[in-house]
């Protein structure tokens, strides 16, 4: 898995732990965006500050694991299809 952060937007706390916690490598974003499936990380401001790619569902299945475990949730679980390119967006519940 691949990661960049989205231009000079707030990065939360939790941020240290999404890359602690998930093998990914830093990269620049055209490089992210042209993995087969992309995971948006929403901030306070509920901007996406964070576009991490996966190659495989298996990776994407995986990702999206340890994001529930920090406590984040995917907004479009219960969607049908992607949005804006993302076919998952993770934030903090309010």
């Amino acid at each position: 898995m691949k990661t960049a952060l989205i231009g000079d937007k707030d990065i939360p706390e939790f941020d240290h732990d999404i890359m602690a916690n998930l093998l990914i490598t830093s990269t620049e974003l055209n490089v992210v965006r042209q993995e087969q499936i992309l995971l948006g990380i929403r901030n306070a401001k509920q901007e996406i500050y964070r576009v991490i790619g996966a190659s495989s569902s298996k990776q994407f299945n995986n990702a999206a694991e340890e994001l529930e475990d920090l406590g984040l949730s995917n907004e479009l679980e219960e969607a049908d299809r992607a949005k804006n390119g993302y076919d998952a967006i993770f934030g903090l519940t309010e």
